[in-house]
């Protein structure tokens, strides 16, 4: 299938049209043939046109953003840096987000919607066939033509703007800025009683908005604003003035405040610089309100994901009702799309459409893409790009997931080293994939992971999915006779944990976990003035908390950062106590529904099968002048500190400079285990790779069930294939504070 992608910067407006896979299709999703995609004069516009300087600024004002550059630019080589900020800036993005279609299939837990219904979707690109989240698809009416049905979505994000701005029957409500979101909002304003002033810079848009009934005008070019709202509305001001603009000027802002009543309420929905007066807010006692999206639901990853639904007595307005509601007057003749459309385009000439909308003189506010019906699903699609030079013998990898650490990591490093061919790319779109494909060299790229396990030219598996699909995905490949680079965690689960040790210790297949950490040159070096007796091993770990919508934070997907980052800094206690860990005592600070710093704020302590002892400290609440990591080891009279995997002390005195991570390292180490498949002792590895995802998922049973401090130790079954340390199987095991003689069924 075919869809429009653009870069993250490009100043010159250009998109272009790829073929990528059909979209994956999960339970809660739905299948689409898509017949219109709507595009709007204001958002889409800003996302194609954005330059550099505006990308600077951006990250400068989010916090957690220039932490995350801060990390990328200080963590690891110049050269993964330098890959990194090249792929950012310019590998394909999605761009649209409001289209029609028809229903090819829709998930098992798909409802409300089926094969062959007529249906609007939101949060989808410009794409022949798209997958949607089941609460961004909605039953169009039968008498709506399909083509004003793919304006739902920008519908939606004007209803929302309405609901927010709380205007009753017959309530002056002035719409500063009439693009698209503009003029819908009009419209559903009068539908609801209110009186409405539009203001715009362009006579066209004004004139558009008249033949949509609205009786009072203002052509900001020509006229002051504020004078003649105020001079509109009998010198008392709007009851409420609604900002749909998007603008840099300060003076909208300004401005709406000055033309609103005492006590009214001004609504931001567009993007304006808010260079904001106190005075006029401070006398006039106004109230500031924001409205985000198209309603309840937009930001929450539970609900975007359609994994569950808002009560309908508790949030009346959701996303989806919202949708429904725009549908609903659409089909009464009181919404006007026809009218905003200045242009119908086939998505191939995409192009001349975003082309038109830039065009200054035009003035449109809104075009359409016209697709054809494609109803056959093609998950697979061949990559055209010159062959890479790799070594003669050399191991085909699948890559299962291409994030954002996976494109400017793995990848790049996997085409740098000869002795790996990427035969091919998996992501659930094709979009994160299609990019890498054509700059790094695959055979193909697919949307269904199971196209790579199938494929008996693949040797190995690369997997680096979310977290939730880590475990099912590596028993797949185990099944497959594929060996396994997982990237961590291994599970979220522990009964997910004991499978996956369990179907690779049958298969014999190899399995590598990515504690690429242990790899790193300073790590290397470190171990060799490590003592052969007990040691101590102190890991501290300085982490900006992230926001609470990050996916790592999901308790399905991501299942928070004990499970989904700690078993790096096990893995490395574990390394330099050159032993198998015994058992775990977790504490936390609480964590409440106001305050989640649980999350981030916990400690662990690893008892070891030789009597050393590792202490892990994570924590949030360190400043960012803090190293991001600290190892300490002391033991036989020496203590050697790394900090950052950047400098190596020895007694306090530097050993050693080197800016490494270890990534590029641990690929050949997985190459020379597949290379020595059969002559290793392959149980005793795998009790290895896995012992820092049992801490872990150990010590999250004990905060989960809020018996810290409590103890547990490694199950028999486990620390059987790890007899040869001397660990006697037969000792009874604690777990969570019980006792259960031998297995307990891990």
């Amino acid at each position: 299938m075919k869809q429009v992608l653009r870069r993250v910067i490009d100043r010159k407006g250009v998109v272009r049209v790829v073929d990528l896979p059909t979209p994956h299709m999960g339970p809660d999703q739905v299948l689409i043939s898509t017949h219109y995609t709507s595009i709007s004069s204001g958002t889409e516009l800003a996302t194609v046109g954005k330059t550099p300087t505006e990308m600077v600024k951006q990250t400068l004002q989010d916090p957690w953003m220039r932490n995350a550059v801060k990390n990328l630019v200080l963590g690891g080589p110049l050269r993964q840096t330098a890959d990194t900020i090249y792929n950012e800036l310019t590998l394909d993005r999605l761009i649209g987000y409001a289209g029609s279609g028809v229903v090819l299939d829709a998930g098992a837990n798909i409802r409300h919607v089926a094969v062959g219904d007529r249906v609007a979707f939101a949060a989808q690109g410009h794409a022949e066939q798209v997958s949607a989240c089941a609460n961004h698809v909605v039953a169009v009416p039968d008498n709506v033509d399909m083509k004003h049905a793919a304006f739902a979505t920008v519908g939606g994000i004007a209803m929302q703007g309405v609901r927010r701005a709380e205007a009753g029957i017959g309530d002056w409500v002035v719409v500063y800025g009439l693009g698209l979101v503009g003029q819908l909002t009009c419209q559903i304003l009068q539908a609801s009683g209110a009186k409405v002033i539009g203001i715009d810079l362009s006579r066209e848009r004004c004139d558009l908005a008249r033949s949509a009934g609205v009786s009072h005008t203002i052509d900001a070019a020509s006229e002051d604003v504020v004078e003649a709202v105020t001079r509109l509305t009998g010198g008392k001001g709007a009851d409420v003035t609604m900002i749909c603009a998007f603008s840099k000027k300060p003076e909208i802002a300004n401005n709406a405040m000055k033309m609103t009543r005492m006590q009214g309420r001004v609504v931001f929905v567009g993007l304006v610089k808010m260079d904001l007066e106190r005075k006029p807010f401070f006398l006039k006692e106004l109230d500031l309100v924001f409205s985000r999206a198209y309603g309840p639901g937009s930001y929450d990853n539970g609900y975007e994901k359609g994994r569950y639904d808002y009560p309908y007595h508790y949030v009346r307005w959701t996303e989806q009702r919202n949708l429904q509601e725009v549908l609903r007057l659409v089909s009464e003749n009181r919404i006007d799309i026809e009218p905003l459309i200045d242009g119908v385009f086939p998505m191939e000439k995409a192009q001349g459409a975003f082309d038109k909308l830039c065009d200054g003189e035009t003035k449109s506010v809104a075009m359409v893409l016209a697709y054809p019906q494609r109803t056959v699903v093609d998950t697979k699609v061949e990559v055209r790009t010159k062959p890479r030079r790799v070594g003669k013998d050399a191991i085909r990898i699948g890559v299962i997931g291409t994030g954002n650490f996976t494109r400017n990591y793995h990848v790049p490093l996997l085409a740098r080293n000869k002795r790996f061919s990427i035969r091919a790319l998996s992501s659930a779109t094709g979009i994160n994939a299609a990019g890498v494909a054509e700059r790094f060299g695959a055979d193909y790229m697919t949307s269904d992971y199971r196209e790579v396990l199938n494929d008996p030219k693949i040797d190995c598996v690369l997997i680096a999915t979310r977290h939730d699909l880590h475990a099912p995905i590596a028993i797949e490949a185990a099944h497959a006779g594929k060996h396994v680079f997982l990237e961590k965690p291994v599970a979220l689960a522990m009964a997910d944990w004991q499978s996956v040790k369990s179907v690779v210790s049958e298969s014999g297949v190899r399995l590598m976990v990515g504690y690429n950490r242990r790899y790193s040159k300073l790590a290397t070096i470190a171990r060799r003035h490590v003592t052969t007796g007990p040691v101590m091993v102190r890991y501290m770990v300085n982490i900006q908390p992230l926001p609470d919508s990050h996916w790592t934070l999901d308790p399905i997907e991501g299942g928070g950062r004990l499970l989904g980052e700690a078993d790096h800094f096990v893995d490395m206690m574990n390394l330099f106590a050159n032993s198998t860990p015994t058992g775990v005592t977790a504490v936390s600070l609480p964590s409440t529904q106001e305050d989640n710093q649980g999350l981030f704020n916990f400690s662990l302590q690893v008892q070891y099968r030789n009597g050393a002892i590792g202490q892990l400290m994570y924590t949030s609440l360190g400043g960012p002048k803090c190293p991001r990591e600290r190892i300490e080891v002391f033991g036989g009279g020496r203590h050697i500190e790394l900090v950052d995997y950047k400098s190596l002390l020895i007694d306090g005195r530097v050993a050693a400079k080197k800016r490494d991570l270890g990534h590029a390292a641990e690929l050949d180490v997985f190459a020379d285990r597949l290379m020595a498949a059969g002559d290793d002792d392959h149980d005793l590895q795998l009790t290895d790779t896995l012992a820092a995802s049992w801490v872990c998922l150990t010590a999250n049973e004990q905060l989960s069930a809020h018996t810290m401090p409590r103890s547990a130790v490694m199950p028999a079954s486990v620390r059987a294939s790890a007899e040869p340390c001397g660990i006697d199987a037969d000792e009874p095991v604690t777990v969570l504070g019980r006792e259960t003689p031998g297995e307990v069924g891990v």
